[in-house]
């Protein structure tokens, strides 16, 4: 009985009511005013949203992103969401294995803590590879009694045997639009079935099914040719059997794959395989009830800033790999640009200050994450005095594991560091022998966010957290945190160099020289 409701203190009065033609007239007048009063806030609250809901991935990359790593992305911004690696079902979830689940259990535990320590939910993305859809079900279904997920991706989009795919799944599975409906069917049915059963803890939220794929695909190098609006129409066709079978969010690698033939950096790389962000816009555009996520040759902060601030784009958010691992300490200013901050709102117009709450923040930073690192060592080496094999709670990472995340952002700072003593003045001012102004050469290397005392402030930092867990590691576990007294300027004794160095005692040479190699071809 609608005349017992109120819009705005006017009474909504029920058509049940009317006697005359005019009546009804009058009422339905009225209705469609309330309807279309809801519809224009609806509308508002939608065209105002867009930056609020925005969302930052950062991508899933092999040997990287674990969760140490993990950590020291979300302490420096718990805004983004980041992602595992890509996990082949096969090893989560054997075909032969005599009781799976409990296989799948420790897996799980192996990469992501036990469940008890477990809280990365609200932000993280599980991302399998496979093209089993009936296991890749069963498998969903036993790893959510324990975890819960913001999304399970399907990874269709992985180009190579060697970056970890195979020839049956990956980026293969965009030439079979039917078998990947069925995967992402079959991971929305096991969602729905936890669901029903109450799996999912108090207070969580169900994922959702999402699919990381490329703009095409072509199966050798010399095959490769402009994309063409034949391409287009495929790859509209592969997004529509997704959205058809239940996903909500597609990440489209702007590039097309090339499925053998060529190396997985090759692979990424725009001078190989060129960027065409067009297709990823237009999908936007044409399926405007799914949630596309753009990834691929976003290597800044001017960059991102750029791409959000697009009026025209209907990209729900955008996903970086390669430029978070070569300079993670962006995030700092990735997570400025996710939220509004008061505080570098007010200092906007005094860049000394606003580096210098950057570099606090650093400094929080660094030291929060060594203090979770020597947790993590901790608990390793009292799981292995009860087991050899090293397992179980927080202990299954080794010190390479907690150490990498560290050695990332020396080799930032390395950089930084050396590109400000060697060619400019310490406000960044410098002139060529002309004395005319030159332009910074790479739009990276301009110390935004950090000025040249800061990076010299963080080199005392980092060198008491490495060594920390030199102590740790050599130590029996007899670490305490020192009282440091307050930066006051450098003592000449600043050496990045020496400082990346050290972390051979820490891990060995080996790795930390395959540390190096690993990050130049980046």
């Amino acid at each position: 009985r609608t005349n017992q409701f109120y819009f705005d203190n006017i009474p909504i009065p029920s058509l049940l009511t009317a006697v005359s033609k005019r009546q009804v007239e009058c009422q339905m007048i009225n209705l469609a005013h309330v309807i279309l009063s809801i519809q224009m806030a609806v509308d508002s609250s939608s065209s105002g949203s867009r930056s609020s809901d925005h969302e930052f991935h950062i991508a899933p990359m092999q040997c990287y992103t674990m969760q140490p790593l993990r950590k020291l992305f979300h302490i420096l911004s718990p805004s983004s969401m980041k992602w595992t690696e890509m996990e082949k079902l096969d090893d989560l979830y054997p075909k032969n294995h005599d009781c799976p689940e409990d296989y799948l259990n420790e897996a799980l535990q192996k990469r992501l803590r036990s469940s008890e320590d477990y809280d990365e939910e609200s932000y993280l993305t599980l991302q399998i590879g496979t093209n089993d859809p009936d296991r890749l079900g069963d498998c969903v279904q036993s790893a959510l009694r324990n975890y819960n997920f913001r999304e399970i991706n399907m990874n269709c989009g992985c180009p190579s045997i060697e970056s970890g795919g195979a020839t049956k799944f990956g980026a293969s599975l965009m030439k079979d639009a039917p078998l990947t409906g069925r995967l992402v069917e079959s991971t929305r049915k096991a969602l729905e079935q936890c669901e029903k059963l109450g799996n999912f803890a108090e207070g969580s939220r169900r994922p959702d099914v999402s699919v990381k794929c490329r703009i095409g695909t072509f199966d050798h190098y010399d095959d490769l040719r402009p994309l063409n609006e034949d391409d287009y129409k495929y790859l509209k066709r592969y997004v529509s059997t997704i959205q058809d079978a239940g996903g909500d969010h597609v990440i489209l690698h702007s590039r097309p794959a090339i499925l053998s033939g060529l190396s997985p950096i090759k692979n990424r790389k725009g001078g190989i395989v060129p960027l065409d962000y067009t297709f990823a816009e237009r999908i936007a555009q044409d399926f405007p009830e799914l949630r596309v996520t753009l990834n691929g040759g976003i290597t800044s902060l001017d960059k991102l800033e750029e791409m959000r601030d697009d009026q025209n784009s209907r990209i729900s958010s955008h996903m970086v790999g390669r430029w978070i691992l070569r300079r993670p300490l962006d995030l700092l200013g990735v997570e400025t640009l996710l939220h509004d901050d008061d505080e570098i709102s007010r200092n906007c117009n005094d860049v000394n200050r606003r580096r210098h709450i950057y570099a606090d923040r650093a400094e929080q930073a660094i030291t929060e994450y060594t203090d979770h690192a020597v947790h993590m060592a901790s608990a390793r080496t009292s799981s292995k005095s009860r087991n050899k094999k090293g397992r179980g709670g927080s202990g299954n990472f080794t010190m390479a594991d907690l150490a990498l995340p560290l050695f990332l952002i020396v080799e930032q700072l390395r950089e930084m560091h050396a590109f400000n003593h060697e060619v400019y003045d310490k406000d960044g001012s410098h002139y060529d022998n002309d004395g005319h102004f030159e332009k910074y050469p790479d739009e990276n290397l301009k110390a935004k966010l950090l000025s040249y005392e800061d990076i010299d402030r963080l080199h005392v930092t980092i060198e008491e957290s490495v060594e920390r867990l030199t102590e740790f590691a050599g130590g029996g576990g007899k670490n305490k945190k020192k009282a440091r007294a307050p930066y006051e300027g450098s003592s000449g004794s600043v050496n990045f160099k020496r400082l990346s160095s050290s972390f051979k005692g820490l891990v060995g040479t080996k790795v930390a020289n395959k540390w190096k190699r690993n990050r130049s071809e980046l």
